[in-house]
């Protein structure tokens, strides 16, 4: 009996350590397919996160689009911007949902974070900020934008007279300048829309053109010359959209005054008068569509009947455009098929990640 018990006693006791060892190897089993599904989801929610980054970095989406505001609700992409088949992915067996929001937003660039989420057993989800640094465009730009201000009509002859006109576009700001809003007096110019002091700082060309040089606009304009000498001996047809004058060729148009119509509203224009070029008055019922720009005091400028959609950018005060010229913000900036100003040449923005960005959550 003796014998007996001490027999059951071991077995009691082998059969204890035995369970106890079979529970920490079901332990470690469980630990280790768990460390395995958060590794695959992991990996998963980096493809997703590389896959939006290689769709943006593809030109899918437009610069206009991209800082459309109706393309945003409350900072996240809605549906007219985030395509679905990158809002919902599949990656192997594991679903991976993105959403992308606007962080930050300004002229020539947006800060965007690519968020990815995966829908296993054990979600996982990353996110990456990336900077988009985009050509010219005028999305978020007045008709009109002065480095300075506008006149003061309590002094004669330094205020904007005639009957000229202005109305925003989709921005709503019909006039920026770099002077605070008490040095912004419209005098007779009709103005629709908001008149916003102390929008940049520094010169009117590195807030419109952030990312390019006058020497990389003098270098575009001269190719787009030579293009449209050889379409004109060819015979053929071909739309310039970069003009570039100073003091070296202000004398190719003749009178100094600027009388041919440019741009479309499918391919605006850049229209460029550099310090040297002085000041061509725009006259004789001009039609553009793009921008125009100054860089001499061009404060009295008297326009004749010109019509401009797009932008009007100048360095020092404006205090006089005479007559009966019309400007009008961009259009519809939202729709793909207007497109944006014609930068120039390469991708339509450039994509980096920001440095530390990266994070799970």
């Amino acid at each position: 009996m003796a014998t007996l018990a001490m027999a059951l006693l071991v077995l009691f006791l082998s059969s204890l350590m035995v369970f106890q060892s079979s529970s920490a190897m079901l332990f470690e089993i469980k630990a280790g397919s768990n460390r395995i599904s958060q590794a695959r989801a992991m990996e998963a929610a980096r493809g997703g996160i590389e896959t939006t980054l290689a769709w943006l970095s593809s030109g899918a989406v437009r610069p206009g689009a991209l800082v459309h505001a109706g393309n945003w609700d409350d900072g996240q992409a809605n549906g007219s911007l985030l395509d679905t088949n990158i809002a919902s992915q599949r990656i192997g067996d594991i679903s991976v949902d993105i959403s992308l929001w606007q962080i930050a937003s300004g002229p020539g660039h947006t800060m965007l974070e690519i968020r990815a989420i995966t829908g296993n057993d054990i979600p996982v989800g990353i996110r990456q900020r990336v900077m988009l640094t985009m050509p010219p465009n005028l999305a978020g730009m007045a008709p009109i934008v002065v480095a300075g201000s506008l006149g003061d009509c309590g002094k004669k002859k330094s205020c904007i007279t005639g009957n000229p006109s202005e109305s925003a576009g989709d921005s709503g700001v019909a006039i920026m300048t770099s002077a605070s809003a008490a040095s912004n007096q419209p005098g007779h110019l009709s103005v629709t829309g908001q008149i916003q002091g102390n929008a940049f700082s520094g010169s009117a060309w590195n807030f419109v053109f952030p990312d390019t040089s006058k020497e990389q606009m003098r270098l575009e304009s001269e190719a787009q010359a030579a293009a449209e000498l050889a379409a004109q001996q060819a015979g053929t047809s071909y739309q310039r959209t970069v003009y570039y004058f100073d003091a070296s060729n202000i004398g190719d148009i003749g009178s100094q005054n600027w009388h041919r119509n440019v741009g479309s509203p499918s391919q605006p224009a850049i229209l460029v008068f550099d310090s040297g070029a002085g000041c061509p008055k725009m006259n004789g019922g001009v039609v553009i569509h793009g921008l125009v720009y100054y860089a001499d005091s061009c404060s009295k400028n008297g326009w004749g009947g010109a019509t401009l959609t797009g932008t009007l950018a100048i360095e020092g005060d404006l205090t006089d455009i005479t007559a009966n010229t019309k400007f009008t913000g961009w259009p519809n900036m939202g729709n793909p098929s207007f497109g944006s100003l014609p930068g120039l040449p390469g991708a339509e923005y450039t994509i980096a990640r920001k440095t530390a960005s990266w994070r799970d959550f």
